[in-house]
């Protein structure tokens, strides 16, 4: 079985769409909406299944939120995916990339510190920011941390 991507028949621009999902459009707001997600993952372990939904899903959020930031018209024959370059590919203004983080403050709550996220970053790597480092951001701020396996006893040292 193979993922196939989410599109709405929209042409792509400046980049490829086999890195991972891509949603765009109204597609992208319902699916937000109603919380669907697969997670395409196959051979995963269950939380890596897991893990794939939920940057699924929250990938479809971060787009409807785009949408409402710089508006329809302007990705409305972009087709936004986890490779998508907020500055290259969908040429946000910083002024937009400011009313992104509020709306992703407005949606998430405290929970996920975008500003604090960017705060950590030099001027460079947020201009060349991937839509991908987002999606991982939120997702890791969501995701309760999984309990790690127990690992078998260390034998006694013998000095």
């Amino acid at each position: 079985m193979t993922a196939k991507p989410l599109t709405t028949g929209h042409p792509t621009i400046g980049h490829s769409a086999t890195s991972g999902p891509a949603v765009s459009g109204s597609a992208a707001s319902s699916e937000a909406a109603s919380g669907e997600a697969g997670s395409g993952a196959v051979g995963v372990t269950a939380s890596g299944v897991e893990r794939a939904a939920v940057e699924e899903r929250i990938l479809r959020e971060v787009v409807a939120l785009l949408h409402d930031v710089i508006g329809d018209e302007y990705v409305i024959d972009c087709e936004i995916d986890l490779s998508t370059s907020f500055n290259t590919d969908l040429e946000l203004e910083s002024i937009e990339f400011v009313a992104l983080a509020d709306r992703m403050r407005q949606h998430y709550g405290d929970t996920v510190d975008f500003v604090g996220f960017l705060a950590d970053r030099n001027v460079d790597e947020v201009i060349n920011m991937r839509v991908g480092e987002v999606v991982s951001f939120i997702a890791d701020c969501l995701t309760p941390p999984q309990p790690s396996e127990p690992s078998e006893p260390s034998e006694p040292s013998r000095s």
